[in-house]
């Protein structure tokens, strides 16, 4: 029996998420609203804050492997 040579690759994604609080004014709905939690510097100050003392997860694996001999392949 012989041998060939078979690839085989993983793929895993790392994530990170945080979540604050912030104090906002009561009249602010809807497009105003999202504008200006997307415009505010301290807003994403903060959040990137918090990010930073988040820790990496793991998302799911990926297992895959290629036998280009038999024109073969998926995932694991």
């Amino acid at each position: 029996m012989g041998t060939k040579i078979v690839s085989v690759t993983i793929e895993r994604h790392y994530s990170k998420q945080a979540t604050i609080e912030v104090e906002v004014d009561e009249n602010l709905v809807g497009e105003e609203l999202k504008d200006f939690l997307r415009e505010s510097e301290e807003i994403d100050d903060l959040l990137e804050a918090s990010l930073y003392e988040r820790n990496l997860d793991g998302d799911d694996t990926i297992y895959e492997y290629q036998d280009t001999e038999n024109n073969d392949g998926g995932h694991l």
